[in-house]
């Protein structure tokens, strides 16, 4: 089992390395999140003040990215 720690680190990657794997900016990521600065994604990429993304930025960027959600959560298990 997992703690709250890498799960979240988990998450941060997934969504990050799909973010680079499709060109994404980290400022075009915000602008989809309805931030308008990239230091929202870049905190939460870094780990900063307990950042992490949330249910509702995980269905945005699974519908923006054309994935699954369960494909940017780690299992549990």
């Amino acid at each position: 089992m997992i703690n709250e720690d890498e799960f979240f680190n988990i998450i941060t990657e997934i969504v990050k390395e799909e973010r680079k794997k499709r060109k994404i900016s980290q400022l075009h990521l915000a602008l989809i999140l309805g931030h308008q600065s990239p230091s929202y994604v870049a905190r939460i990429e870094l780990r900063q003040d307990n950042a992490n993304y949330n249910l509702h930025h995980l269905l945005i960027i699974a519908e923006e990215f054309n994935m699954d959600i369960q494909q940017l959560i780690p299992s549990t298990a």
